[in-house]
């Protein structure tokens, strides 16, 4: 017989993923859920990420769910604080937040085969039970571990990225900041005008092409309040313009390689050239490796930042951080009184992720373990075979379109017809299938074959892209438009679905 659980469905994270799996299950008729965030407010990177100069990287009209349009973008590409009051406007406008519980941080995931039921340990202790669970956990999970040597023996203030001190006064300080990633190429350029000395520590450039951003008119944000179609149009287009350079530019690289080239050819030649004037700065800002084979960043003030008296770029080696500073691998030691770590996030799919919070499914299957010693699967981006009853929003070959609104909209419509079917057969646990599951994978593998990471000049990238096992789980290698199609319209029989039987007294 079936246990009773506390919820029918728990959803894992309050960020944007949480918040509009919330919202599709409120859509469905599924009343019966919790969020469980394990921080002290919603909002996910949104709220974690404060550092001067946060915003979006895409237009902010394409950042937004197709059902919540929201007409007060102040600019092309929103601040970050813009976007943690949509998503605050979003949880409070649908009734996700009397869902949400706080300070309760998933620390295992274990299934109950004989209650059909999902047992969800709290760091803090206690017990939430769900029939489903949907992991609504982001693509970048945790800062990385920092693999410095010395770094906790640093006598002045160290800051992360993702977990910025705004109560520290950077003016007229002497700063290192250690990694050139997204978050570094928007916080570089707005410290670098207050500092003393400025030092960016470069492990591999990144490209980083022009920012068309500007104010958003009055008069165009009324017109999206009072026709709210003509901002639907808006955002389909600059929804389908992410696509087509982040997407496209990757999937169809060996039908059209020119594109890629082509663009590359430019950017050093004009916009490199006319941003950065020492001709060595700009060579070691410059990419080797092929446009795509990382993700693309933009900005009009990064690469002029280092045409700047107090910025100094530093490619060679981190040998240790010292007690008052960094020293480089040809001996040299640069004072400074904080260090800015900007060295990315664990993906997702890293192993490490679920040792130290367990996912563990039924006969024995543990996902750390299979992430670890097996080439990462999935169907549609969402379900892994062994984890009945259990969805990912962002599972591997699961990034959908130019922006994450696509993909929460996309996958959240799979969850729910699957939850709809099995409230339908009276079924209580609901587990994909091994054959769909393969056979899903080996397409999408197949397609990405063909892809810029594949057939591209990527060697030198030290691109997140690529897995463990060498694979580029990340991106989904079709359109938004054939992934929505997809999650109304694949096989429902491509889940098995299941009830205990009756036990008698």
């Amino acid at each position: 017989m079936t246990g009773t659980p506390d919820a029918e469905v728990a959803i894992i994270g309050a960020g944007l993923s949480g918040i509009g799996m919330g919202i599709a299950l409120r859509r469905a008729g599924i009343d019966d859920y919790v969020v469980l965030e394990r921080a002290g407010d919603i909002g996910g990177t949104w709220r974690d990420n404060t550092y001067p100069g946060i915003g979006v990287d895409v237009p902010a009209q394409a950042y937004q769910f197709s059902f919540e349009l929201n007409p007060r973008w102040s600019r092309v590409f929103a601040p970050g604080a813009e976007v943690k009051r949509y998503v605050d406007r979003l949880a409070d406008r649908h009734g996700v937040r009397p869902h949400v519980r706080l300070n309760s941080e998933v620390a295992a995931r274990v299934w109950d085969e004989d209650g059909h039921l999902w047992r969800l340990r709290l760091a803090g202790g206690g017990e939430v039970t769900a029939r489903f669970v949907v992991s609504a956990i982001g693509a970048f999970v945790d800062p990385k571990p920092v693999d410095i040597d010395g770094v906790d023996g640093f006598k002045g203030t160290l800051l992360r990225s993702s977990r910025w001190d705004a109560d520290y006064d950077l003016t007229g300080k002497r700063v290192a900041v250690v990694g050139t990633g997204a978050s570094a190429v928007q916080l570089i350029p707005e410290i670098a005008s207050r500092v003393g000395r400025l030092d960016v520590y470069q492990r591999t450039p990144i490209w980083v092409g022009p920012k068309p951003d500007a104010a958003v008119p009055r008069p165009l944000r009324r017109l999206f309040q009072r026709a709210p179609r003509v901002q639907d149009a808006v955002r389909r287009v600059a929804a389908r313009g992410v696509e087509l350079v982040l997407i496209d530019l990757v999937v169809g690289h060996q039908r059209r390689p020119f594109v890629a080239h082509g663009a590359a050819r430019l950017a050093r030649s004009v916009w490199y050239r006319t941003q950065v004037k020492d001709p060595d700065t700009r060579r070691r800002l410059t990419p080797g490796y092929g446009l795509g084979c990382k993700r693309p960043s933009v900005s009009n003030t990064y690469l002029r930042t280092f045409n700047r008296p107090n910025v100094s770029l530093i490619t060679d080696p981190i040998d240790r951080i010292t007690p008052g500073g960094v020293r480089t691998g040809d001996g040299r030691e640069r004072e400074v009184d904080a260090i800015v770590l900007a060295t990315g996030f664990r993906l997702a799919s890293d192993p490490e992720n679920f040792r130290r919070t367990p996912v563990r499914g039924r006969d024995g299957f543990d996902l750390a373990t299979f992430y670890a010693g097996n080439r990462l699967v999935s169907y549609e981006g969402v379900s892994i075979p062994g984890l009945p009853n259990h969805f990912m929003m962002f599972g591997p070959y699961g990034w959908v379109g130019g922006t994450w609104h696509q993909l929460v909209e996309t996958t959240s419509e799979h969850i729910v017809r699957v939850l709809a079917e099995a409230r339908r057969r009276g079924a209580t646990a609901v587990e994909v299938r091994s054959e769909p599951t393969e056979r899903w994978t080996e397409r999408m593998r197949q397609r990405l074959s063909r892809s810029l990471w594949s057939t591209g000049d990527c060697a030198t990238a030290n691109s997140y892209y690529y897995d463990h096992h060498g694979d580029t789980p990340y991106l989904r290698p079709t359109s938004a438009a054939q992934a929505v199609r997809a999650s109304r319209t694949f096989p429902l029989d491509d889940y098995s679905y299941s009830a205990p039987a009756e036990r008698t007294p």
